[in-house]
């Protein structure tokens, strides 16, 4: 990819938000590199869109649950700005997660294993492995939930491994501070991501119930809150959290499920 444009590092792109905050990206100017683990054609479809509209858009495929899969995709960014220099990198958006689950009673030590690695080791190795290469301004936008701030017994390992991102997030903001970088997070309640529960009515009501402002949000939603995160308009933000919860974290919710994927 050959590009002036200062690069944008996504994960999780091929999903619903991930592509959003691609697109939005793109939009604002930055040449997209998109990690994606599945949903090759999904990727396909993303990198075609911006092809056509003028933004260019590295694919590349990588498991970011092994170490392996990091390390080959850093490798590979690393490669790119050594191709074109002046480009570098402006922002490097965390996005990729393993959603939903599990509980007290039925993690297993693998499955505690799985999030732990892309929801929270993956972040931190991809922070190392390329915050270095950002030019002074650049910016780290991680992608947390509404699960590390309320109870969520049904999700709870996943919980955990979002409350340990926001950890990060403010960890590293003050490690990469010195360097002119700076590191944030975006927090989002339920956000239609295509899953099969958003055409559900009952499912649907439950979580438009559990924020202040009702209803769900959409893709797009969380992209502008990353989109500010990246730009010269939040050059004074770092290690913050940006709620777009709809007021999820406010007050005490009403009686909930263990889990959403309880009610489908």
């Amino acid at each position: 990819m050959s590009s002036t444009r200062e690069i944008a590092v996504v994960t999780g792109a091929s999903g619903a938000i991930g592509s959003a905050i691609c697109r939005r990206l793109a939009a604002d100017g930055y040449a997209v590199v998109a990690q994606y683990r599945n949903r090759a054609e999904a990727a396909e479809a993303l990198k075609t869109s911006l092809d056509d509209a003028g933004a260019p858009c590295d694919l590349f495929r990588a498991d970011l649950a092994t170490p392996d899969g990091v390390e080959s995709f850093v490798a590979h960014v690393r490669r790119l700005t050594e191709q074109d220099p002046p480009a570098g990198i402006r922002t490097l958006v965390n996005n990729a997660g393993k959603l939903l689950g599990p509980s007290l009673q039925d993690a297993t030590p693998d499955a505690f294993d799985q999030y732990v690695a892309v929801n929270l080791r993956a972040p931190f190795f991809l922070a190392q492995g390329l915050t270095p290469l950002m030019h002074p301004g650049g910016s780290v936008v991680n992608i947390s939930s509404a699960s590390a701030h309320i109870a969520s017994a049904g999700d709870l390992v996943y919980a955990m491994t979002k409350a340990g991102l926001e950890s990060l997030t403010k960890n590293l903001g003050g490690a990469r501070a010195p360097p002119g970088s700076r590191v944030n997070a975006v927090v989002p309640g339920f956000t239609d991501n295509g899953h099969p529960a958003f055409s559900d009515d009952t499912a649907r009501a439950y979580m438009g119930g559990l924020s202040a402002l009702g209803g769900v949000a959409a893709p797009e939603d969380v992209a502008a809150a990353v989109g500010f995160l990246v730009s010269d308009a939040s050059a004074r933000t770092t290690g913050s959290l940006l709620d777009v919860t709809g007021g999820m974290t406010l007050s005490p919710r009403p009686h909930t499920a263990g889990s959403v994927k309880d009610l489908l």
